[in-house]
């Protein structure tokens, strides 16, 4: 695509800006510049929203989409380790399971090719001591040709794990921060319009220091079509969701999140024709079963404080009437 992701961030924060400002301004009165006694909240969701947007572009550039969307899913594991830290939840034999589970499956997902290699050394054969001294000039210039290729990919690989990582965490501080300003019943659409506002203005900043040292004209067509079509999905998949959280459990939620790895592998195929390796897949299991297990964990744990809340309620009302 002859345009930075970032340019087109910019009809994308545009779009979203507009619609939740109209929204939470003219149709709900909210005054959009509230943060209902949160403001360290609030900065923290601006902040961790731009940085797991912004690290989740920036790892684009270097890794595969199923690479990518396998890693941020591990933010509802560090999600659950934060809210112990910060929010002084009880550390339970399912978040340590569920952490080994994803470092585990970080590994295997994200290091599939040194696996391959070990297995390989393991079952291959030695190789016979007159094919090892027999070196020639053109054995010597292709290794070396092929050992500085694949140290440079590489690098751009696990920098690319390196920003997915990053947008991994962002989007787990971004969940707390949003607990946290929930309880004071901060509206999604001024949350939203906040993120999406300074999103913008970050955009456009970064945009204009690129062009100092790289100039180039704006690509105003491909910044219109892709930012348009990128913004009204997101916008689209933002309403679905707020629908989705009034009718179904958000840990359920959580688990069907895990469709993006899928997708993303799918349209991998479909588009580009990559496979992924079964050790890949295997990592990526594990990392899902990590995040279902919480999940199911944390449904089972609302459902009985919402049944004890009913019994007590219950007895109290008995108690009365007596």
């Amino acid at each position: 695509m002859p345009v930075d992701m970032f340019d087109i961030m910019i009809v994308r924060f545009s779009i979203h800006s507009i619609v939740f400002g109209i929204f939470a301004t003219f149709y709900k009165h909210y005054n959009v510049f509230d943060t209902n006694g949160q403001p360290l909240a609030c900065i923290l969701n601006i902040l961790m929203s731009i940085g797991t947007n912004f690290t989740y572009l920036a790892a684009l550039y270097f890794i595969p989409l199923s690479d990518l969307n396998t890693i941020r899913y591990t933010y509802i594991v560090w999600a659950a380790i934060l809210s112990i830290i910060f929010l002084k939840e009880r550390f339970r034999i399912v978040n340590g399971i569920s952490l080994f589970l994803t470092i585990l499956g970080l590994i295997l997902a994200t290091k599939p090719h040194f696996f391959i290699k070990t297995l390989g050394h393991i079952f291959d054969r030695a190789p016979s001591s007159s094919s090892i001294l027999i070196p020639t000039t053109t054995t010597t210039l292709t290794t070396t040709i092929v050992a500085t290729t694949m140290t440079s990919s590489s690098y751009y690989y696990y920098l690319g794990i390196g920003f997915a990582f990053l947008s991994a965490l962002a989007k787990a501080t971004q969940l707390i921060a949003r607990k946290q300003l929930l309880t004071t019943k901060q509206p999604h659409s001024v949350m939203n319009f906040q993120y999406t506002s300074v999103a913008l203005l970050a955009s456009l900043i970064y945009s204009i220091i690129r062009r100092f040292w790289q100039p180039e004209p704006y690509p105003w067509k491909w910044m219109g079509i892709a930012g348009s079509i990128i913004g009204f999905f997101r916008l689209l998949s933002v309403i679905l969701f707020a629908k989705a959280l009034k009718r179904e459990n958000v840990q359920v939620i959580a688990i069907i999140a895990s469709l993006d790895i899928v997708f993303a592998v799918l349209l991998q195929y479909i588009f580009f024709r990559q496979t992924k390796s079964l050790i890949f897949y295997l990592g990526a299991s594990l990392i899902v079963i990590s995040a279902i297990m919480l999940s199911v964990d944390r449904h089972s744990t609302n459902e009985q404080k919402r049944k004890t809340q009913i019994n007590h309620d219950g007895n109290h009302q008995i108690n009365n009437n007596v």
